[in-house]
């Protein structure tokens, strides 16, 4: 990776200074030594800085990495599943998150459990269900392919009697007089007494804050045990949970600096308004 930007740094390098060294040639011929020689330096200081803050990135990630394997040895040990696991990567949750969510419903025991986007949470969800031996997952996929395939993986694992994936494409969905897009919420209809929402979709590629209509979908379906967990957070997300603070204040929020940042929201007890800042 050095060697090919040290290459490409020198291209760029010797391309400025001839432009340069040219258009000095005709403008003033005797400062031509000492106008390249400023530009080389210029050039080269601007690419070495480019490549180390590329370095730095690069450490950055494989740190990250390294507490993943960590986080997935003690995965693990925790989850005995029949077959193994589908790589946790890209659009996936992180192990790190997996472990996250091994804990919260060993704490919570719940009994129904409803997440957006399915994949490797929905199996680890489903034989955490089936360990306590009780409840069941609703998986909302706006995906039909991708909720295929979950099907599909939660057959090969024995696990089709905890966790049932409902395609749910993005549809209008009215709050508060507002139509926002998000989950068809025809499969939450029959559903009230959730116990645990996991929300890890849509994507945001498929448009800007669609994830906002989730917590006020959600609220008036909540158990009052309820919990909902927001799966990776960048800047939109935490704008989103900025906003629900204001307008759903009875919920408490928790993050958490996992690999691609988690919330946990709570209703306070007894209804109580939560006043600290996110």
């Amino acid at each position: 990776m050095v060697d090919r930007h040290g290459l490409l740094a020198a291209a760029r390098a010797g391309g400025a200074t001839l432009a340069i060294t040219a258009a000095t040639q005709v403008a003033a011929p005797s400062f031509v030594a000492p106008v390249a020689a400023t530009c080389v330096a210029g050039v080269l200081a601007f690419e070495l800085t480019r490549i180390g803050r590329r370095l730095l990135r690069s450490l950055a990630f494989l740190d990250a990495d390294v507490s993943q394997v960590q986080a997935f040895v003690a995965l693990n040990d925790r989850l005995v599943t029949r077959r193994p696991l589908p790589p946790m990567r890209d659009y996936a949750i992180a192990p790190d998150f997996g472990l996250a969510l091994v804990q919260l419903i060993a704490d919570e025991r719940p009994q129904l459990v409803v997440e957006t986007g399915s994949g490797v949470s929905t199996l680890i969800i489903a034989y955490l269900l089936e360990k306590l031996g009780r409840g069941r997952l609703i998986s909302l996929e706006q995906e039909p392919t991708h909720a295929a395939r979950t099907r599909a993986e939660l057959e090969r694992h024995g696990l089709s009697a905890f966790a049932q994936v409902v395609d749910a494409p993005l549809a209008p969905v009215i709050i508060d007089g507002v139509t926002y897009r998000w989950h068809s919420t025809r499969a939450l209809d029959a559903l009230s007494g959730i116990d645990l929402v996991v929300d890890d979709s849509p994507p945001r590629t498929l448009g800007a804050n669609l994830r906002y209509a989730s917590l006020p979908t959600f609220a008036p379906k909540l158990s009052p045990r309820g919990t909902f967990v927001m799966n990776y957070i960048t800047s939109e997300e935490l704008d989103v949970l900025a906003r629900w603070k204001r307008e759903l204040p009875e919920f408490r929020h928790e993050l958490h600096a996992t690999k691609k940042g988690h919330a946990i929201l709570r209703r306070a007890p007894g209804g109580q308004v939560e006043s600290a800042q996110l």
